[in-house]
């Protein structure tokens, strides 16, 4: 069964999909970001980085 991304792609090779360390969503290579590493998807990345501009 192929799984999704929150941005809509399907992943068709979920082996390749990375998951979000802060909510466990399967995230897309296009919408994953390694900070050191942590990886994050796009939106916890911009919240956290909110957070800590604040």
């Amino acid at each position: 069964m192929p799984m999704t991304c929150e941005c809509g792609v399907t992943l068709e090779e979920p082996s390749q999909a990375a998951r979000c360390q802060e909510c466990d969503a399967t995230a897309c290579r296009s919408c994953v970001i390694h900070v050191e590493t942590v990886t994050y998807c796009r939106w916890c990345a911009t919240v956290l980085a909110r957070h800590r501009a604040a």
